[in-house]
């Protein structure tokens, strides 16, 4: 090792040559201290010897002031340097001569010196140092005692065998510690080097671990012992649908929250093992699943220092897998093997399923059934409020009786309250008899009044006082007839809303909502389809032969909305029916079935997909940053053309909250920008 190699152009001096320069100021600094303390202290004892010490001192400061300046503006050659160290020598000897020769306090200062030059050049040449100091002192010390013949400096009292060991000491200290100091310097910077070298292997690895982790298909994220993310691959980002500046600093736990509030995070908080996680990237849109593995990180020492999670997209695989079961299941029933026995409390052939919705709606109406608590149905049309209301009377104490339904919104005006409470010969035009009414039919049993919110609201008053009193007045009668009938009433409307709009009267609502019952419309338990299909065709075949669905036929029962629930499946499997035979193919079912399925409309909203066009004479290569940027303006232009500049609903309109929306808006410097604020603080 040569020291520092001055051939490597710098923007400014090596860091040794500048510690070099500041510690000799420091040095000469240190030094007027002292020579200015000694003067205060004793001022009296060799005062002339005191003051040519600080004035060369004084000089020396200003010449290595003048040698730091310049080095500010210049880049230090090895010459430069073999100055400075040879106008070291001289200072360092001059500095002996003023301070009392051979008993100078500063003869040390010979030996930083030599360090210095060990240092900064080389072995051989802080020998050469080593040997200018030598010969300069001993000049000095050969001039005061037997040139000058200056004694007040004490060299004339000191022996001439002392001076020999003294100068034989010194040099042989000046030796060693070239050598040494060398030694160490060149151990030093071996080992700088090494550290150097291992920095950058380290990284290098590093940077090949960051590629290889990047290029694996799965998701990688590793978390400290706070839940934080501290790395996270392209793959795990690309999956989560976010950015390395989401990342930063933020937990796990609270990034899957951001993304979706509803996502169950317990795969965080495992210790260890696997599992299955449901996100939800926009409302209203499908969820997307993921299986995961969580493994704990440990030190050499056996201490815990964070986790590791990877995760990879099973949403198509789940889907195969739930098509898979549907076709097993249609395959069981069509064949005879496997089939759910319907619930004791329905005894009804097409009142069945085996979804949780539909579960809930079992076990409630096997909780209502044996009390005489008026319940209300509510649910879309064709639903089954009928079976249900129909359920609920065959699995309750009045199953003998009878059971009699009631379309309100079938029975006239003028007749619905005759219908109902019945009349007396000649109480109207028409009446040529008496004609005792459904409530009294009913008696003993179950009315069923069916699309209730069609009531005119002058019979409203007459129902709820026939449920309060629990008797009804035939039209022209003068007395009350005592019943003893369960009502139970159904409904497509929002009854709710039609007492807050006054059509519907409050107290009979609560009257008649003392058990609600909802039903689920067929698109939100599409896993009863199949069993569904199975139990209308047995009802539609009667002891013909079952017919054949293909997997075509069940794929497009299955996508389908049902606007109008089981009863349109129903008709539809009819019209299958009769068309087809043995067999019901595609071509057989309503031409909805097909054309929503090949209009590209997502089952579960009943909304079409978005679908994008690519034209496939594409000239690479393009700006496709510039092209997404003009695809999302038009988007964000459209949406508010659409909602003649509504911001809100044009953030729905694209499934994105208004923050966002907001945000986009700037971005492309659409709007108003005060007004956007405004609206900002008006969510907020």
């Amino acid at each position: 090792m040569n020291g520092w190699d001055y051939n490597i152009k710098t923007a400014g001096p090596p860091p040794e040559v500048s510690w070099f320069i500041a510690a000799r100021i420091a040095v000469v600094a240190l030094l007027l201290l002292a020579v200015s303390v000694s003067a205060a202290i004793f001022p009296s004892e060799s005062l002339a010897e005191i003051d040519g010490l600080f004035k060369w001192i004084a000089c020396v400061f200003a010449v290595y002031a003048g040698a730091a300046m310049w080095l500010r503006f210049a880049t230090p050659t090895r010459v430069f340097t073999w100055g400075q160290l040879f106008l070291d020598t001289a200072v360092v000897t001059g500095t002996v001569y003023f301070s009392g020769g051979p008993v100078s306090p500063f003869l040390f200062l010979y030996i930083p010196h030599v360090m210095s030059a060990a240092l900064l050049l080389s072995r051989s040449a802080a020998l050469a140092v080593a040997l200018a100091d030598f010969i300069a002192y001993l000049g000095l010390v050969s001039w005061i005692r037997f040139v000058s013949g200056h004694t007040l400096t004490g060299a004339g009292q000191i022996p001439f065998s002392g001076l020999a060991v003294q100068l034989m000491g010194l040099a042989s200290g000046m030796v060693l510690v070239a050598i040494a100091t060398n030694f160490l310097a060149r151990k030093l910077q071996s080992s700088n080097l090494q550290v150097e070298q291992s920095k950058r292997d380290l990284e290098e690895l590093s940077n090949r671990h960051k590629e290889l982790v990047d290029v694996l298909p799965e998701g990688i994220i590793t978390l400290n012992l706070d839940g934080k993310i501290t790395s996270i691959n392209q793959a795990a980002l690309s999956l989560l649908r976010c950015d390395v500046g989401r990342t930063n600093d933020r937990k796990l736990v609270d990034l899957l929250h951001e993304i979706d509030p509803q996502c169950n995070t317990d795969c965080c908080k495992l210790q260890k093992g696997a599992g299955e996680l449901s996100v939800s990237f926009h409302p209203d849109t499908e969820q997307f699943q993921f299986m995961f593995h969580r493994r704990e990180l440990f030190d050499q020492a056996g201490e815990q220092t964070g986790t590791i999670i990877s995760f990879r997209d099973i949403t198509k695989l789940r889907a195969l897998e739930d098509q898979i079961e549907v076709q097993e299941r249609l395959a069981r029933l069509l064949s005879g093997q496997d089939q759910p026995s319907p619930p004791a409390l329905a005894q009804l052939p097409q009142f069945v399923g085996e979804s949780p919705v539909i579960q809930k709606v079992f076990a409630l109406i096997k909780r209502v059934a044996p009390s005489d608590a008026t319940v209300l149905i509510d649910g879309e049309s064709g639903t089954g409020k009928e079976l249900v209301a129909r359920a609920i009377h065959l699995s309750g104490p009045r199953a003998k009786a009878p059971f009699v339904p009631v379309n309100c919104g079938a029975i006239p005006e003028n007749l619905i309250e005759s219908e109902l409470f019945g009349h007396k010969k000649g109480s109207f035009t028409s009446a040529d008899s008496d004609h005792t009414g459904l409530f009294r039919q009913a008696d003993g049993g179950t009315i069923f009044l069916d699309e209730i919110g069609e009531l005119p609201i002058h019979m409203q008053s007459k129902l709820l006082r026939a449920l309060q009193e629990k008797s009804v007045r035939p039209v022209g009668g003068d007395r009350d007839i005592p019943i003893d009938v369960r009502i139970i009433a159904a409904t497509n409307r929002n009854l709710r809303y039609e007492v807050e709009q006054k059509n519907f009267r409050e107290d009979l609502y609560y009257r008649l909502n003392v058990i609600h019952l909802m039903l689920p419309p067929l698109r939100e338990r599409r896993t009863d389809i199949p069993i569904l299909i199975n139990a209308i065709l047995k009802t539609l075949c009667a002891s013909k032969t079952m017919p054949v669905v293909p997997p075509a036929t069940m794929q497009l029962l299955m996508d389908y909305n049902y606007p109008g629930n089981v009863r349109e499946l129903e008709n539809a499997l009819e019209r299958a029916l009769v068309l087809g035979g043995e067999a019901i193919l595609p071509e057989h079912l309503p031409d909805s079935f097909t054309a929503r399925h090949s209009a590209g409309i997502n089952p579960e909203t009943g909304k079409p997909h978005t679908r994008i066009i690519i034209d496939e004479s594409i000239n690479l290569p393009v700006k496709l940053d510039e092209i997404l940027a003009e695809v999302e303006r038009r988007y964000l232009e459209s949406a508010l053309e659409k909602t003649h500049g509504a911001k809100k609903k044009a953030a729905h309109l694209l499934g994105i909250n208004f923050r966002s929306f907001r945000y986009r808006l700037q971005k492309f410097g659409i709007g108003d920008e005060e007004t956007s604020e405004q609206e900002d603080r008006a969510e907020q």
